[in-house]
């Protein structure tokens, strides 16, 4: 129960900030210099933006909203009537919010912050004040700077939890800050710290405020590595090879924006580098996308459900692996193993391959079944061939020529005493729950599938002749990595799907994830070595995704108070059969007793 009071007063606190936004004009402002430069991460909100893409009036209309309103009376009826009259409130929420947090290292160090702007001091100070007897605050003035924070009790100590946060604030900004029992204090510096000494200092931050966004998330690698380092009691890069450390050492920050726009949320990740000239000569992604080739090769049937591919430069990950000083010891194993030479080993793959599930689709298979005997207690185990919902799938990986993967066959049949061996060119492994998998070499593709009837095609015609979806096969050939998963659960066959999940034929909680997944259609991500973009997909609608989200949450809001009633009713009707039961009893008792006395 406490779980969903949370999950609903955050929700509510949710719509309530993004109503603020129709309040207040658009202006200017610095809050990041209000950010210390020590930050690990800060977490930016655009609600100006995000107020632009919502119906506010839609939200209210909504089944969850009066009921979520209820709850949040009941915590506090201040707080509600501050959401009817957001104007109370004295913050500008038009300027970007911003959360970051600092030191999570040690427990007597971590802090945590949230800043806005403030569109009016006074009207913040009253708002706080409304509160300020509830939450036993007290308040000071110092200098330009309003403060409140909890009032000190003759058995508080200098870690006592009634001194663990601070709201402090000028004409311009307010923070609430976290930091135990240096809240007040720290938060005084930040509110009157440089511009040298706050986020605005670093190139890579403002290059990612640059960028925009509904929301981002910005790492501070530097001042991750120092945590990381300091939880971990060791240098990280110590025992690094040296072309990695510099590597490493040269990034300095990373991000993800994210932005909701119509019909998709798009979400992109950039890295940051020190130096610029250094991180283009460090790439384990090449700059050229997959080829149309092996893109023919991802899937037998033209449909991917969920797939993947990448094009890796094969240059640069074999001199990593040579840096490596246990490198020469491994290669050497591998030759032996393999019947390979060095050269032919580092020079086996060309960086390309994929990997795809096309269907699910119901097959016999290998599998152990386990029997319990009733007289020994114990579980004996056969192998038996069932039949199962299995997801096809298909992988390729690119080699450079086909004569050593010649040479790895003729291994592998050594290996094997003759037991496995190419048949029509299709060489077949046992794989138990997956069926057989079969591998054919095709175009110096080696394509490795569970589907037989593909595998015996591609071995004769070496291809196939369906081509992906058009979508699918730009997001593909135009990156050098890529990965995309249908979210249609139609294409996955509703009842095989059930099968294979183990849901029930009538499941009232599969009804609402069917409803949840109609709004989507599939989800993408796509980059290479220094930028990325994710987008989660819907389906054709009228309103921005945002909305859509609500609508979602709406829906499985409803779910969960219906179940609640329904819960709720259960209880009630046996509180009243536990209440009525013993009056029952004493009635057929008194009653027996009557005829006994009457006969």
């Amino acid at each position: 129960m406490k779980s969903k009071k949370i999950i609903i007063l955050v929700s509510t606190a949710l719509v309530a900030i993004l109503a603020i936004t129709y309040f207040f004009a658009t202006r200017s402002s610095n809050l990041p210099k209000y950010i210390p430069n020590t930050a690990i991460g800060v977490v930016k909100i655009n609600p100006l933006s995000i107020g632009r893409k919502i119906d506010f009036d839609a939200i209210k209309n909504m089944k969850s909203y009066k009921p979520m309103m209820k709850e949040m009376e009941k915590e506090s009826k201040k707080f509600s009537k501050f959401i009817e009259n957001p104007r109370e409130i004295g913050m500008s929420l038009t300027d970007n919010i911003y959360f970051f947090g600092e030191n999570f290292s040690s427990e007597t160090n971590k802090a945590a912050g949230m800043v806005f702007g403030v569109s009016d001091a006074n009207s913040l100070k009253t708002f706080i004040e409304n509160f300020a007897k509830d939450a036993n605050l007290e308040y000071e003035k110092s200098g330009d700077l309003n403060i409140f924070s909890p009032k000190k009790s003759d058995s508080d100590n200098e870690y006592s939890s009634s001194s663990n946060f601070a709201i402090v604030w000028n004409n311009d900004a307010c923070l609430f800050y976290y930091a135990g029992k240096f809240s007040v204090k720290g938060a005084k510096q930040i509110m009157s710290q440089t511009k040298e000494n706050s986020m605005l200092a670093l190139d890579a931050f403002n290059e990612s405020e640059n960028h925009g966004g509904d929301m981002s998330l910005f790492i501070n690698y530097k001042e991750y590595t120092k945590v990381i380092e300091k939880y971990s009691g060791m240098q990280i890069t110590k025992s690094f090879p040296e072309n990695i450390k510099k590597y490493y050492e040269n990034v300095s920050a990373a991000d993800i924006i994210v932005n909701f726009n119509d019909n998709d949320i798009n979400s992109e990740w950039h890295q940051y580098s020190i130096d610029s000239k250094l991180a283009k000569d460090y790439k384990f992604l090449s700059e050229k996308g997959l080829s149309n080739e092996n893109l023919e090769l991802i899937s037998p049937n033209g449909k991917v459900l969920m797939g993947f591919g990448a094009m890796l430069n094969m240059e640069t990950i074999v001199n990593l692996l040579k840096s490596i000083p246990q490198y020469k010891t491994s290669i050497k194993e591998i030759c032996t193993a393999t019947g390979l030479t060095e050269t032919e080993i580092e020079t086996l793959l060309d960086g390309s391959l994929s990997f795809a599930v096309t269907k699910l689709n119901t097959k016999q298979v290998e599998e152990m079944v386990y029997d319990y005997e009733n007289e020994t207690g114990e579980f004996n185990s056969t192998m038996q061939t069932v039949t199962k919902v299995v997801p096809l799938m298909t992988a390729q990986f690119g080699f450079q020529n086909e004569k050593t993967w010649t040479k790895i066959l003729k291994q592998i049949e050594t290996k094997s005493n003759g037991m496995i061996k190419p048949q029509n060119n299709i060489l077949t492994i046992p794989a138990g729950v997956l069926g057989s998998v079969h591998m054919v070499f095709v175009k110096n593709k080696l394509v490795i599938t569970n589907d037989e009837e593909s595998a015996q095609t591609l071995a004769k015609n070496k291809t196939w002749n369906n081509q992906l979806d058009k979508e699918i096969n730009q997001l593909f050939s135009n990156n050098s990595a890529a990965y995309f998963i249908d979210m249609n659960l139609k294409n996955y066959g509703e009842g095989t799907l059930k099968q294979w999940l183990k849901i029930p034929e009538q499941s009232e909680e599969f009804e609402t994830v069917k409803s949840v997944m109609a709004e989507f259609n599939n989800m993408q991500m796509s980059g290479n070595n220094t930028t990325a973009a994710m987008s989660l997909n819907f389906t054709s609608g009228k309103e921005n995704s945002l909305m859509r989200l609500f609508k979602i949450v709406d829906l499985i809001s409803n779910q969960q108070l219906k179940k609640q009633a329904q819960s709720e009713a259960a209880r009630k009707a046996l509180e009243y059969q536990l209440q009525n039961e013993p009056q029952m009893v004493d009635t057929v008792s008194a009653s027996t007793t009557y005829s006994d006395e009457a006969y």
